[in-house]
C-alpha cells in the first residue's frame, strides 16, 4: 500500500494540468481557400463552461471496453494524462489490460515475467531491449508501468519486431522471408484510402519518392495491424474485459491507424483521447482532445561521455561541454567497468545506472585504461553529475 500511495503521490506532485478542459468530438481545420486565394480556417470554438474536466471524462468512459490514448512520444504531459486515465479506468479493476506500443510483442514473456515479480526493471529493460529499440527516456513511461504492476493490471507488448519492419522496409511484405512470415498480421486492410491520404502527407514531409513510400505504407500498415491484432485478441479471449492502449498519436487519430483495424475485427469502436497540439494538425483526430500545460521530466545527471559498445563492453569515445567525468580524469578510450558498484556490460547497463541519478550527485565509475608499459590498468573516479545534454548520445 505504500508503494501505491508513493507512486499516486509523485505521479500526482507533477501533474499541473489537473484541471483540463475536454474537447467533446474533433477539432477539424480545413484546407479551404476562398476566392480570394487566402486560406479559410474552420475551427471549432470551445466553450469552456460546457467542457468536462477529465474525472468527469473517465466517469462518461465506465462501460467502455476499449479506450485509446495517443501521445507525443518525448511530451510528458502526454504520459501524465495516461497515467490519470489508468488510474481512472483502474477503479474498476475487472478485466482491465494495458495494451502499449513501447513494447514489441516478442517479448511480452519478459513483461510476464517483470509483472509476476520475477525479474526486476533493470532486467526488464535489459532483455526488452528497450534503449535500443524504442529508446525514449524511460522515466516518462516508469510512472504508467509500475502503476500497472502494483495493481496486478496485465500488460499487453502490442508492437511489430523491428527485425519484421526493417525487412519489409528494404524488401518488402511480399519479399520477406519464409521464416519471418509467421510474424505478419493476420490480416490487412489494404483500402482505407483516407488512411494511406494521412500517410502520404506525413511522408512527404521527409521523402518524395513513390518507390519509397510504398515501402513506407506497409511498415505502417503492419504495425497498425499488429497491434490492432493484439488489442482484437485480448477483447475476443475475455469477453467481460477491458483495454486501455497507448500508443502515438498517428496510430490513433482519425480512427484509421489501429481504431478501425480492431472494429473490423471485433465490431467494437472503443474512444479516443488525446492531448490537443496547435502545432499537430494531422494529429488533433480525437473523441475526445484535452488541453493540457506542458510537464518537463526533472532534469537528468549525466557524465557527459559519448559512449561506444564492443563484444567486450562499454568505451567511452569522447566528451561533450563541460563533461565533468572529463574534468575528473575520464580518457577516451577507456572502458566503464562499473558505475557506483553496478557492473556494466552494456549500454543499456549504463542506462539503468544513470536513471535515477540528477544534476549534482555524485557517481563512482570504476574504468580500464590501457597501460603504457603494456596490459591494462583500473582506475577509478568520482565526480559530480552535470545537468541538460548538449548533445545526443551524451550520457
Amino acid at each position: 500500500m505504500k508503494t501505491r500511495q508513493n507512486t499516486r503521490q509523485a505521479a500526482a506532485g507533477a501533474m499541473g494540468w489537473v484541471a483540463v478542459l475536454v474537447l467533446i468530438g474533433m477539432l477539424l481545420v480545413t484546407d479551404a481557400v476562398a476566392d480570394d486565394g487566402l486560406p479559410i480556417m474552420t475551427p471549432i470554438v470551445v466553450e469552456s463552461a460546457k467542457s468536462a474536466t477529465l474525472p468527469e471524462l473517465m466517469s462518461k468512459l465506465r462501460s467502455e471496453r476499449l479506450v485509446y490514448v495517443g501521445e507525443t512520444h518525448t511530451a510528458y504531459a502526454d504520459h501524465l494524462m495516461q497515467l490519470e486515465i489508468l488510474r481512472g479506468m483502474a477503479e474498476r479493476p475487472e478485466g482491465l489490460a494495458l495494451g502499449v506500443e513501447w513494447f514489441q510483442a516478442r517479448f511480452q514473456p519478459v513483461l510476464d515475467d517483470y509483472l509476476a515479480g520475477v525479474i526486476d526493471e533493470g532486467e526488464l529493460l535489459r532483455r526488452t531491449e528497450y534503449y535500443s529499440r524504442w529508446q525514449f527516456d524511460y522515466r516518462l513511461y516508469r510512472p504508467i508501468i509500475r502503476f500497472a504492476r502494483e495493481n496486478g493490471i496485465p500488460i499487453i507488448a502490442l508492437n511489430a519486431s523491428r527485425e519484421l519492419t526493417s525487412e519489409i522496409r528494404r524488401a518488402g511484405i511480399n519479399g520477406i522471408p519464409t521464416d519471418m512470415r509467421k510474424e505478419l498480421p493476420d490480416s490487412y486492410d489494404v483500402y482505407d484510402k483516407d488512411y494511406e491520404a494521412r500517410l502520404r502527407k506525413m511522408f512527404e514531409m521527409h521523402d518524395s519518392e513513390n518507390a519509397k513510400f510504398e515501402r513506407f505504407l506497409e511498415v505502417q500498415l503492419t504495425w497498425d495491424e499488429t497491434m490492432a491484432m493484439h488489442v482484437s485478441e485480448y477483447l475476443k479471449a475475455n469477453p467481460e474485459g477491458r483495454i486501455l492502449v497507448l500508443a502515438g498519436k498517428g496510430h490513433i487519430g482519425g480512427r484509421s491507424g489501429i481504431p478501425n483495424r480492431v472494429t473490423r475485427r471485433t465490431g467494437i469502436a472503443g474512444k479516443s483521447i488525446a492531448t490537443f497540439s496547435p502545432s499537430a494538425r494531422l494529429f488533433n483526430t480525437a473523441d475526445y482532445l484535452v488541453l493540457a500545460n506542458e510537464q518537463s521530466l526533472p532534469p537528468a545527471g549525466l557524465m557527459r561521455v559519448l559512449l561506444d559498445e564492443d563484444d567486450v563492453g562499454v568505451l567511452v569515445k569522447g566528451f561533450t561541454g563541460g563533461s565533468p567525468a572529463k574534468a575528473a580524469g575520464v580518457e577516451k578510450g577507456d572502458r566503464i567497468m562499473a558505475i557506483n558498484g553496478a557492473p556494466i556490460r552494456h549500454f543499456a547497463d549504463v542506462k539503468i545506472s544513470m536513471i535515477d541519478q540528477t544534476p549534482g550527485n555524485e557517481v563512482e565509475v570504476e574504468l580500464k585504461r590501457e597501460s603504457l608499459l603494456g596490459g591494462e590498468k583500473t582506475e577509478v573516479v568520482k565526480f559530480e553529475l552535470a545537468g541538460e545534454a548538449r548533445a545526443h548520445h551524451s550520457r
